[in-house]
């Protein structure tokens, strides 16, 4: 299988972009001259039952590849999403959204091996599932993110009696980096104002995991007794499928001699010169 240099994927002019293979490739597009703009999408695949639940509490985001040729397929699914970040270039976290993948149609075709292939994801109830940077293995969704902008970058499900429907999703309290309201017009802004508009910096790269946690903010390892689904579902052979959305912002790079050298005369072109 070829090897291929991961995320260092080209920037894209709006209309080349094709969001998935963009994602796979970690392509921005110019969003705005001097910004680029992505999107990255990975799933988790749960197939364990109940048995095995303690060992299904972090969990890393598959970014799939855009090969769709199981026995020739050139490029692997990537095993993490990664938002790419440096000091020099911080990335702007503005949304994110968790979801249980349903069939659309919910039947499958007659040749698989279950029709839906999808399941419900199965825990402990009033447990959460949630979206979130991985720090240590800490992700944490704070209830307020006046001073952070996290509530842009995490977003959770709650986990009910019954489990997570298949179908069900949520998208982060920090909608989009906009002000909605103001409490205090014409006077004092509060930081309340502010909690869902800011985006969360980071000035290094950020893995994003989901984490089964106690409570979305509870801080430390994944501290939730695990997920599943049940055995009917894995007897037919089938899947809860976790998918996770980041969008972000990066400053873009400096304008390099690249940017100029297809407009400049050369003397060793017929009629040019180096003036």
């Amino acid at each position: 299988m070829a090897s291929y240099t991961e995320e260092k994927g080209a920037i894209l002019h709006p209309g080349n972009q094709i969001n998935r293979l963009s994602s796979y490739n970690t392509e921005g597009v110019y969003g705005w001259p001097g910004v680029e703009a992505y999107e990255l999408i990975g799933y988790a695949k749960i197939t364990n039952k109940s048995g095995t639940k303690a060992d299904f509490k972090t969990l890393d985001l598959i970014v799939p590849s855009p090969d769709r040729r199981p026995d020739d397929r050139v490029r692997d699914d990537r095993t993490s999403l990664v938002v790419q970040a440096t000091t020099d270039r911080p990335a702007y976290i503005y949304g994110v959204s968790l979801a249980i993948g349903q069939d659309s149609p919910s039947a499958g075709e007659p040749s698989y091996p279950a029709s839906p292939l999808t399941a419900d994801l199965q825990g402990t109830n009033t447990e959460v599932l949630a979206l979130g940077g991985d720090s240590s293995g800490a992700p944490g969704i704070p209830a307020t993110g006046v001073l952070t902008g996290l509530r842009a970058a995490g977003a959770s499900l709650t986990i009910g009696a019954s489990g997570i429907a298949a179908g069900t999703s949520a998208v982060s309290a920090g909608k989009a980096p906009f002000l909605s309201s103001i409490t205090n017009a014409g006077s004092t802004y509060t930081g309340s104002d502010f909690a869902d508009a800011l985006m969360f910096e980071t000035t290094s790269d950020l893995t994003f995991k989901v984490f089964n946690m106690n409570a979305t903010a509870n801080t430390g390892a994944a501290n939730g007794d695990g997920v599943f689904i049940s055995d009917a579902d894995a007897d037919a052979g089938k899947a809860a499928y976790i998918i996770a959305r980041v969008n972000y912002l990066r400053p873009a790079a400096a304008a390099s001699f690249n940017d100029i050298v297809g407009m400049l005369d050369f003397a060793s072109q017929v009629g040019g010169s180096d003036s």
